[in-house]
């Protein structure tokens, strides 16, 4: 079938999962406008891994070689005590460093497609269309709208309010998001590769070392440009559900100094002390990160639709974020180019099919991903 060819499509979120959305849009030759709350686009994190189905994905868009040139193939997982004993391996592929993903998406997406400083706070639809408004008051006018704004989604709560208001949102969906853990994540200056000679390898591997008689475990994993990403993390009684977002950098440094306190005295395993990797990142490189889980049950209604961390929050282990959304975003964008028309029937046809397709595989991932992380923090 031919698409209905002025289909404008609204992508609320301008992270990772927008702009692959964005860049599928654009070759598919549909129309679009990505809609971001910050003023500035600015990635949280430090590495990404991306598995082998989501490069087969990439390879697809022509993006692969160039990525490839930005990033280390990841040959696994050694999981470590923390004074040095190997304890096992687990094997992996494919990482980079995720600012520089973020960036090099970004730059797939023409300027005059992306606009920032914008707040959504009302999402309103007719029998043919749906308007956008945000706390600037501007609006926008499309035929659906993708929220793929994150965990603490915005295109989700006006969502579900109407749904709730009508008596039709799950009980499931209600909940707030949960967490018990939390970590710090960072990535270093450029170091010198002649003190950690590992820098120079082709290829990386992830150090896990676990605390004696404690949760808190440390991660280390060498990027491209002599950088090292290290995250720092464990269980924290006092966290229990959602209190209004999950990341930041304000709290810097009494945080920093709190947590990493615990691995003090755990042994590099690329040389020095681990304090040294943690001293040699700057400030605005260093994120905590709450690490919330939740699947929800209703991705859609009506003409807007719910992709990545806005439907599926996954704690982040093994790269499966990132790359369920990128897979949510390659499933939406084939249903997409074969729509028909527009019309509120059809919409509910591709999305639901979008649900059936996509729902089952994200559990999947997230049960895996909770799986290693109490195997990892919860000794």
């Amino acid at each position: 079938m031919a698409r209905q060819a002025d289909l404008k499509i609204i992508i609320v979120g301008g992270g990772l999962a927008g702009l692959v959305m964005g860049i599928m849009l654009e070759q598919a030759g549909i129309d679009y406008h990505i809609l971001e709350q910050a003023s500035r686009l600015r990635p949280l994190g430090t590495s990404i891994s991306l598995h082998p189905v989501v490069m087969d994905v990439m390879d697809q868009l022509g993006l692969l070689k160039d990525m490839q040139r930005l990033s280390k193939p990841m040959r696994g997982i050694t999981v470590m005590s923390a004074n040095g004993r190997k304890m096992g391996r687990i094997d992996a592929r494919s990482n980079k460093r995720r600012p520089d993903l973020h960036e090099f998406l970004l730059a797939k997406i023409p300027p005059q497609k992306l606009t920032t400083g914008k707040r959504v706070i009302d999402i309103s639809e007719s029998p043919s269309e749906v308007v956008v408004t945000c706390m600037d008051e501007t609006t926008y006018v499309g035929h659906l709208v993708i929220g793929a704004d994150g965990a603490y989604s915005a295109t989700r709560q006006l969502m579900y309010e109407k749904l709730k208001a009508n008596g039709e949102l799950p009980e499931s969906d209600k909940r707030p998001l949960y967490f018990d853990k939390q970590c710090v994540v960072g990535m270093t200056c450029p170091l010198d590769p002649k003190k950690y000679p590992v820098l120079q390898d082709d290829s990386c591997e992830v150090k896990v070392l676990l605390g004696k008689d404690q949760h808190t475990s440390m991660w280390i994993l060498p990027l491209t440009g002599n950088r090292m990403a290290w995250c720092v993390g464990g269980p924290d009684p006092h966290l229990q559900e959602e209190g209004g977002g999950g990341r930041g950098r304000d709290w810097y440094p009494e945080t920093v100094v709190e947590i990493c306190e615990d691995v003090r005295n755990f042994k590099c395993p690329y040389g020095g002390s681990v304090m040294d990797l943690i001293e040699s990142t700057p400030k605005g490189l260093v994120s905590k990160v709450l690490l919330e889980e939740k699947m929800y049950r209703t991705w859609y209604n009506g003409r807007v639709v719910l992709m990545g961390d806005a439907c599926h929050k996954i704690v982040p282990f093994f790269g499966q974020g990132a790359s369920q959304a990128i897979l949510d975003a390659a499933c939406l964008a084939n249903l997409l180019v074969e729509l028909p028309q527009a019309s509120s029937e059809n919409l509910t046809k591709i999305f639901q099919t979008y649900v059936d397709t996509r729902a089952e595989a994200a559990r999947i991932a997230s049960d895996s991903s909770r799986e290693f992380a109490d195997l990892i923090y919860d000794q």
